[in-house]
């Protein structure tokens, strides 16, 4: 798990996006997009175009696996990741707390 220094929740797990994604947390908007829960580094949230574009469909399978298991596979999927991962635009990091409790307050406007 990837941390992030919070100043309100202080250590916390953190959340990396797009710069899509990253804008609509910065102007407290309802993110809006796609969410890879990775079990061996900090979830992505990235915007529909983002993850569209750049082909993150072909690796929601590899969510489930540990990282030993997911640097294993084959077929060039690991090096098509690592690819897609670097050429998301405007990677920022946020607390988790702070975006769910951000998803939250704006459901329930």
């Amino acid at each position: 798990m990837v941390v992030a220094m919070c100043n309100t929740h202080g250590r916390a797990g953190a959340v990396e996006t797009c710069s899509h994604i990253g804008k609509q947390i910065r102007e407290r908007k309802r993110p809006n997009g796609r969410q890879l829960a990775l079990h061996w580094g900090a979830p992505l949230f990235l915007c529909n175009a983002c993850f569209n574009s750049l082909g993150f469909e072909r690796f929601v399978s590899l969510c489930t696996l540990p990282l030993d298991d997911a640097l294993q596979v084959d077929g060039g999927r690991w090096e098509a990741f690592d690819a897609a991962y670097h050429a998301i635009e405007g990677r920022r990091l946020f607390c988790v707390k702070c975006v769910a409790e951000l998803e939250r307050q704006c459901s329930s406007v």
